[in-house]
């Protein structure tokens, strides 16, 4: 089902579409690529590629990154007082579409880079930012919720890193999951293993679980109104101060530098020297064989 096509709730999230000239810069764009879409003060960002379990590509992240980029400008503009971030069909984000890697693994170095392009231009949003997690949100898909305030799931969501297998480090992710889970980030990046929705409440990577994943919508809604009641002002400027603490010396609190750009920038660099080596080629062709040889 495309965006265009979806049923609106009560709270009639999102009907309009916001067209940009940003637009017309990607030539990825397709009906499956990320969409924005604003109704009064709140914008949302759609990944809209429910049949690949919205698994991102280079154009997907591309555009995706246009649309963070969109959606900071509303803010910034004072058109938008919360944005979220959500997804079509059963699974949030299944990470990164390998299809392509497995035939020339150096490509993981592009997906990579814009990943973290995308966390960043998130994290620069200076409005609420809510993401709506059903099904898995993996990997990549993991790491765009990091950049989120708010991070509502179901109980039988499953989240983390799966990434070892394929020989490939989650680092990216490290400066904004340990400013979320502090020291239980640790063990959930070594372990590799997945999380449900409730553990991951419970440890600090969700804020907010239903127990069902029919109850999203209502419990997003829910948490919008509120935010939206609240002075957009103080919320900006809140914001703000909390990503200036986290990039210069806080004072007393020691150095706050888990989340600042360099942080960002070299833990992207370091995720992709791995990828560039031969275990994550050889890992990652052997592990995209047992896939094609289990659809036989």
């Amino acid at each position: 089902m495309d965006c265009k096509d979806r049923e609106l709730t009560a709270f009639h999230p999102f009907p309009r579409i916001v067209s940009r000239e940003t637009a017309a810069m990607s030539q990825c764009a397709s009906k499956h690529s990320p969409k924005l879409e604003r109704d009064g003060r709140v914008a949302c960002i759609w990944l809209c590629d429910a049949d690949k379990r919205n698994a991102l590509d280079a154009c997907a992240l591309e555009v995706l990154e246009l649309r963070c980029k969109e959606a900071r400008v509303l803010v910034e503009q004072h058109d938008v007082d919360v944005v979220v971030l959500r997804s079509e069909g059963a699974a949030f984000c299944a990470g990164f579409d390998l299809a392509a890697c497995a035939e020339d693994p150096s490509r993981v170095a592009e997906l990579l880079t814009r990943l973290s392009a995308c966390v960043q231009e998130l994290r620069a949003i200076d409005a609420p930012l809510v993401a709506r997690v059903q099904g898995a949100a993996l990997a990549g898909g993991c790491a765009l919720l990091t950049a989120c305030d708010f991070v509502v799931v179901a109980a039988d969501s499953q989240l983390g890193y799966p990434t070892h297998r394929i020989g490939i480090s989650p680092a990216i992710s490290i400066p904004t999951l340990f400013s979320r889970m502090g020291a239980r980030a640790r063990a959930m990046l070594m372990a590799n293993e997945l999380m449900n929705g409730r553990t991951a409440l419970e440890h600090g990577l969700a804020t907010h679980c239903v127990d069902r994943g029919e109850d999203l919508d209502a419990a997003v809604t829910t948490l919008v109104e509120r935010l939206l009641a609240k002075g957009p002002l103080a919320m900006r400027a809140t914001k703000q101060w909390m990503r200036r603490i986290e990039e210069c010396d806080s004072g007393e609190f020691g150095r706050a530098c888990g989340r600042d750009a360099g942080a960002l920038t070299d833990a992207r660099d370091a995720s992709i020297a791995l990828a560039s080596g031969e275990e994550f080629a050889n890992m990652l062709r052997a592990f995209w064989a047992s896939r094609a040889k289990a659809r036989e």
